[in-house]
């Protein structure tokens, strides 16, 4: 699908079924993207936080995108989000996700690092597809740790000015993101 620049997108986090046997249903996301596709969406962030992203494995994580690929045919953008502190595996996984069918991809603010502009610098300009950042300061604390000190309204605000990033996704403290520029 086309990626829009006109007017705002309708996307939500899609939450990932699974089977008795705690295997991904794939049954059930196709069947939710069909439900899913008769209303405003326009698409679905995959292997986000509430799509159980710290608890799927790589192999899974992909054939979640394909499948959604596959069930949305091609009306709906695809969003695969990524939390990863190594430049080189970010992006390693989007050109993966890429090839599987994600036309943006979702990339949290590293929490494990505190070279942040230095990670973005890298990752951005060499992404596979455009880059909407998250600040996402503790997402659902499975891992503990939240978004880095070293991290500033203005350095975010220069991040997502970077050609290559199509939007930015806040978190909750309004005073934070409102310097954000």
């Amino acid at each position: 699908m086309p990626i829009q620049t006109d007017a705002p997108l309708v996307i939500a986090p899609m939450p990932t079924p699974f089977d008795e046997h705690d295997a991904v249903d794939h049954g059930a996301i196709e069947r939710n993207v069909q439900r899913w596709r008769e209303t405003a969406l326009c698409g679905f962030v995959l292997n986000s936080e509430n799509g159980e992203e710290a608890f799927l494995s790589e192999a899974e994580r992909l054939e979640i995108i394909r499948t959604v690929h596959r069930a949305a045919n091609g009306d709906r953008l695809i969003i695969a989000g990524i939390d990863n502190p190594s430049v080189t595996e970010t992006l390693r996984l989007a050109e993966t996700y890429a090839e599987s069918g994600a036309e943006l991809l979702r990339i949290r603010i590293p929490r494990l690092t505190t070279n942040i502009r230095g990670y973005f610098e890298q990752v951005i300009p060499r992404a596979a597809v455009p880059v909407i950042v998250i600040h996402q300061t503790a997402p659902g604390l499975f891992l503990q740790t939240g978004t880095s000190a070293s991290t500033s309204p203005e350095m975010i605000g220069e991040i997502v000015a970077a050609d290559n990033v199509y939007g930015y996704i806040t978190y909750d403290n309004i005073r934070f993101e409102s310097r954000v520029r």
